[in-house]
């Protein structure tokens, strides 16, 4: 009973954004013959405003695993005349976070030996040469000092425009990559699927939408059948690590990483399609925080 109501919530959502994308649409399809690209880019522009507010104003209508699942698989398509609109949800919280490798004890900032041995176990899984070198140019950039771990360690000394800190973004973390092939001249580093297994938006993992990979990495010892049950094979949603169907030891490996069964971190994703030109967005937005991050419009 409960897992209908949420689905009839999440779907009236749905409803309500295709709704406001189709009156958008009519309004743009009238001035289209007046000016092209330059009323599509605002078209765009409003759009995501208008997909962030009434997600904002109905967030508490996806407030379960089940809603936000159902959100995620259902992509909204709309269509006039002139013009193709295209909207898809998905999680933006599906990796593992690097800056997950300090963690506050106490007021005091500390090195997370979870992070670090995950970390380790995937560089050597890549025969990376230098494992050292590389974890430490990453705890060396999350601190606050200018001090090295490592000779070459601290990027912050060598490019003055490496921001000390969080590593907000992927484009971050390839820096670490690059400054790492700079100095060791090791290629291997690139056979990582980082794409694949990093997320930079949420510091815990929905491990509903967690990659293969990632969780191979997480439970080297876990056989591939087992694998995809819990990954590209499950039947539904997971909402408690008790649903699980994995021994002890694994879930206990798993709760170092910190993950979670309901993580409402989102991405959204639009197309706009006009005759033949396209424009895209996209945008990152946490419905516990309401926070809006990684806008962009092209």
């Amino acid at each position: 009973m409960r897992k209908s109501i949420v689905l009839l919530i999440t779907l009236a959502l749905i409803v309500a954004i295709s709704s406001l994308i189709y009156i958008g649409l009519e309004l743009v399809d009238k001035s289209a013959q007046v000016v092209e690209k330059k009323h599509n880019f605002l078209q765009t522009v409003s759009m995501v405003h208008d997909i962030k507010k009434i997600i904002e104003k109905n967030k508490k209508d996806i407030n379960s695993t089940e809603g936000l699942d159902l959100l995620f698989s259902m992509p909204i398509d709309l269509k006039t005349d002139n013009l193709h609109v295209h909207v898809e949800f998905s999680s933006a919280a599906t990796g593992i976070n690097p800056n997950n490798f300090i963690k506050t004890v106490n007021k005091k900032e500390r090195l997370n030996p979870n992070y670090i041995l995950l970390f380790d176990r995937i560089l050597q899984n890549a025969n990376v040469l230098n494992k050292e070198l590389f974890l430490a140019m990453i705890e060396d950039t999350l601190d606050k000092d200018l001090q090295e771990r490592f000779p070459g360690s601290e990027i912050a000394l060598y490019d003055k425009r490496f921001a000390q800190g969080s590593i907000e973004n992927f484009a971050k973390f390839q820096k670490i990559v690059d400054h790492y092939i700079g100095l060791t001249e090791d290629g291997n580093i690139n056979t990582i699927p980082w794409k694949k297994i990093l997320g930079f938006y949420s510091k815990k993992i929905d491990f509903n939408y967690i990659s293969p990979i990632l969780l191979h990495y997480m439970l080297p010892f876990l056989d591939k059948e087992a694998l995809q049950k819990l990954t590209t094979d499950k039947e539904e949603v997971f909402t408690d690590m008790k649903e699980l169907r994995l021994a002890k030891e694994y879930k206990d490996e798993l709760k170092k990483y910190d993950v979670a069964f309901y993580v409402p971190v989102i991405n959204v994703n639009l197309t706009i399609k006009e005759g033949n030109s396209k424009s895209y967005a996209h945008f990152v937005y946490d419905l516990a925080t309401a926070k809006v991050e990684d806008i962009a419009i092209r």
